[in-house]
C-alpha cells in the first residue's frame, strides 16, 4: 500500500499535495477527538462513582469485561478472591511457583476451577526489579483474577494473643504507600484501576490461614516458631490487601494483558505482560 500511495501523492500539484495534507490533519484530527470524548466517558464513568455489575472495555481484539468492585463475580467478592489468590500462590511448591516464573510455564500450576489466577514477581525488600513475559495458554470459558500489587502479614500458631488479633494482622498487612498502575487489556487501557482495592475502602478482605507445602516459597520447615521453622506449615491468621482485577472470560484466540504497577510495598515494582492464548472449546 506504501507504493501506490506515494506516486500518488507524487503526480499531485503543490496545491493538492496541501489540501490533501490539511484532509489527512483533520481526519486524524477527528478520530483523536473521539478517542478523547471516549477516554473522557469512561473517567466520568469512575469519577461519577457509578457501580455498573461489569464495565465493558473494547481493544484490538474485542471486548473484554471487567467485574465491579462492590459485585460478586463467579458467587464471591473481590476480597475473598484475594484471599483464594494467596492460598493458590503460597501453595504452590517453589520448584514450580508462578511467583518466579519468567517464561509463563508454570501458568497451569493447581488451576481448578473456572477463574483462573495470574501473577506478578514476588518483591523482597532489596530486589531489583525487572519486566517479566509470560506466555500461557488457557482453556476457553475461564475467567481470570490477579494482583496489581499486594501484601499480606501472617501469625504463626504459636505466636502470642496479641499478635493475632485482627486489628494487628491488619495494622501490618495494610498497603504501605499507595498503589499507582497502568493496566492494557488488548490495547486498551483501563482507567483508574487502583480502585478495585481490597482495603478497608474496597472489597475487604477476610482473614484467613494459608498451608504451605513442605517445598514452599519461604524455604521454611515444620517446627516450632523458630527461626526458618513454621509450626506445622500453617500460616494462621493471615491479612492481605492489594489492588487485583477480576477479568471475565476472555474470546477464543489470542490476548494480551499487561500491567506496571507500584507501591503498596515500599519499592515494590511490577511490570508484567502475558501473551495468552485462550482455547477454543470449553472445557
Amino acid at each position: 500500500m506504501g507504493a501506490p500511495y506515494m506516486t500518488s501523492v507524487a503526480k499531485c500539484s503543490f496545491a493538492s499535495a496541501i489540501a490533501a495534507i490539511l484532509a489527512v490533519a483533520a481526519a486524524t484530527a477527528a478520530l483523536e477527538s473521539t478517542a478523547r470524548a471516549e477516554d473522557n466517558a469512561q473517567a466520568a464513568f469512575f469519577d461519577d462513582g457509578i457501580l455498573d455489575r461489569v464495565t465493558d472495555i473494547r481493544g484490538s481484539r474485542g471486548r473484554a469485561r471487567i467485574a465491579q468492585l462492590r459485585t460478586r463475580p463467579g458467587g464471591q467478592s473481590y476480597g475473598r478472591w484475594a484471599v483464594e489468590w494467596w492460598q493458590w500462590a503460597l501453595g504452590v511448591p517453589a520448584g514450580s511457583n508462578p511467583l518466579f516464573d519468567e517464561t509463563g510455564e508454570n501458568c497451569d500450576r493447581r488451576q481448578v476451577d473456572d477463574t483462573w489466577f495470574l501473577s506478578g514477581m514476588i518483591f523482597f525488600p532489596g530486589d531489583e526489579p525487572h519486566p517479566v513475559t509470560r506466555e500461557c495458554t488457557i482453556p476457553a470459558g475461564k475467567a481470570l483474577f490477579f494482583p496489581l500489587a499486594n501484601q499480606f502479614f501472617s501469625a504463626l500458631l504459636d505466636d502470642p494473643p496479641e499478635e493475632r488479633t485482627e486489628e494487628f494482622l491488619r495494622s501490618i498487612a495494610a498497603c504501605q504507600e499507595p498503589v499507582q498502575a497502568i493496566v492494557e487489556i488488548d490495547g486498551f487501557r483501563i482507567p483508574r484501576p487502583e480502585r478495585f482495592s481490597t482495603g478497608p475502602d474496597g472489597s475487604l478482605s477476610p482473614l484467613f490461614n494459608v498451608q504451605l507445602p513442605p517445598d514452599n516459597i519461604f524455604g521454611a520447615e515444620a517446627g516450632p516458631g523458630d527461626e526458618g521453622k513454621i509450626p506445622e506449615l500453617v500460616l494462621s491468621p493471615s491479612a492481605e490487601e492489594g489492588v487485583y482485577l477480576y477479568v471475565f472470560p476472555l474470546s477464543p484466540g489470542d490476548h494480551v494483558i499487561h500491567w506496571r504497577a507500584t507501591g503498596c510495598t515500599p519499592g515494590n515494582v511490577q511490570d508484567i505482560t502475558y501473551f495468552l492464548t485462550v482455547g477454543d472449546e470449553l472445557s
